[in-house]
């Protein structure tokens, strides 16, 4: 897998586990103190999070880091 490939992936899943819990981008940003515009970039594949970027969101959406990973 790329890193192109990988940063897709995760940026598809965190759209669906924020959709899922019907958080928008902005309210997401804000449970893991980001802007709104940073939650979009991440999702839409224009940047790649960091770990901890990763862990804040993870917490944001009340699961553990590695459930990012289940795609």
């Amino acid at each position: 897998m790329t890193r192109k490939e990988l940063s897709i992936k995760i940026g598809n899943r965190i759209k669906q586990l924020r959709n899922e819990r019907n958080i928008s981008q902005a309210e997401l940003g804000r449970l893991c103190n980001r802007d709104k515009q940073h939650i979009e970039l991440i999702e839409n594949h224009k940047v790649s999070a960091n770990t901890y970027t990763l862990y804040t969101i993870a917490t944001a959406l009340n699961i553990e880091l590695k459930e990012l990973f289940d795609f």
